[in-house]
């Protein structure tokens, strides 16, 4: 018997939300069209975003992206004149086939337009605006679906031009499964401490909208080089120094739940290299512990920790150098490793604006099997960050 064109099947809520949740973002971000129901479900449910989160990084699903923002100025014959005109920031994302195909211009969803690209977790992205040692402007947004909430800014510079006994600051945006909360830190040495090891160490909390301060041991660093952490374990780290010479490298971590710093093993050959200044830099794909270790102005070895605080854990996962890529590094072009993926590619960011994936191994040269330039604006100069991110639902109380 022929079914007629008026019967339809009602499929009940709790399966339909089951299908959903196996579906991928992009196309999930379509189906708000559906319905106002469907669209509820996707957009304004935090206990689907999580699920889906959740079942997407079990089945190693979750798509991953880079996020570019690009700052301009117009140019001027003085780069570093504090009045030079900003223009409006450009977001872009960036597949990780590293093609013109992959690429999405994104639209920021706000008044404030200088922002850039801090630092990402589960989707969300921080954005700041910063200049000396001010950080403000300070927002939460997830490029896939348009979310932004608001930070208030950190009482460290606030409202100065000009660095106030302040240095750089490290700083670090992650999550707390214990509490399920976001949490934002700087750490900010100062300079009348500086040369006692003093640090100040300020943590937002998304749950409870407000910001606190905690200082730390004079044993925990003396030399900061300022930067983003790493989040591995709990805990954000940072490749410091253990003297004022800033000859003698250490990582240093800092534990969001006990809110305390720790000092994490490195490799024993560079441990026993203190000439030699590594560089902690963040694994996208398998949450390790990843470290340059720069032996010379071309040449890079980078080593994983597999088992997290364990010395011997520390693996060379290959060796790096600029000699073995001469169209992607035809001189002494400055370059700086942002992230190791998994499968030995790393990928490096170039300061003439461009970035670049390299496949590595440890037996045979590297391969460039990627490489996206960002467009010049004529009378404009320009400066970017790039960062990782995966495409998610998620968002935080506003």
């Amino acid at each position: 018997m022929s079914m007629s064109k008026k019967q339809r099947f009602d499929v009940p809520e709790d399966v339909v939300v089951m299908i959903l949740m196996r579906l991928p973002v992009k196309s999930l971000i379509r189906f708000t069209c559906v319905s106002k129901q469907w669209r509820s479900i996707i957009i304004s449910d935090p206990k689907f975003a999580k699920h889906q989160f959740e079942l997407a990084s079990q089945q190693r699903t979750l798509c991953r992206r880079f996020l570019i923002s690009s700052y301009r100025t117009l140019e001027t014959p003085n780069p570093f004149d504090d009045d030079i005109p900003r223009l409006p920031s450009r977001f872009q994302s960036l597949g990780d086939s590293f093609n013109a195909a992959s690429v999405k211009n994104l639209t920021f969803p706000s008044e404030e337009n200088l922002q850039r690209a801090m630092a990402s977790c589960n989707g969300l992205v921080l954005l700041g605006r910063s200049y000396y040692s001010c950080y403000e402007e300070l927002s939460i947004w997830n490029p896939s679906t348009g979310f932004l909430r608001k930070i208030p800014s950190p009482s460290f510079g606030s409202g100065k031009k000009k660095p106030d006994r302040r240095m750089f600051a490290n700083y670090g945006f992650g999550h707390v499964s214990a509490t399920d909360d976001y949490i934002l830190v700087f750490v900010v040495p100062s300079l009348a401490d500086a040369y006692q090891g003093c640090v100040e160490v300020h943590v937002f909390s998304l749950t409870a909208n407000s910001w606190k301060v905690i200082s730390a041991p004079n044993s925990s660093c003396h030399g900061w080089v300022g930067g983003q952490g790493s989040l591995s374990n709990g805990a954000f780290h940072w490749v410091n120094f253990r003297n004022r010479r800033m000859s003698d490298p250490a990582i240093y971590a800092f534990d969001l739940v006990m809110e305390e710093f720790r000092q994490v093993p490195l490799p024993r050959l560079i441990q026993n290299n203190v000439k030699c200044v590594g560089q902690l830099t963040m694994v996208l794909f398998g949450g390790c512990l990843c470290l340059q270790f720069r032996k010379s102005y071309q040449c890079s070895e980078i080593w994983a920790m597999r088992e997290y605080g364990v010395p011997e854990s520390w693996v060379k996962l290959f060796e790096f150098s600029t000699y073995d890529l001469p169209d992607v590094f035809p001189s002494m072009r400055s370059f700086d490793p942002y992230c190791v993926m998994e499968g030995g590619k790393l990928v490096i960011k170039l300061f003439d604006k461009e970035l670049v994936m390299i496949q590595c191994g440890k037996e045979e040269k590297p391969v460039c099997c990627g490489r996206y330039r960002l467009e010049a604006v004529p009378g404009c100069d320009f400066q970017f960050t790039v960062t990782g991110y995966v495409e998610t639902l998620i968002s935080v109380p506003k």
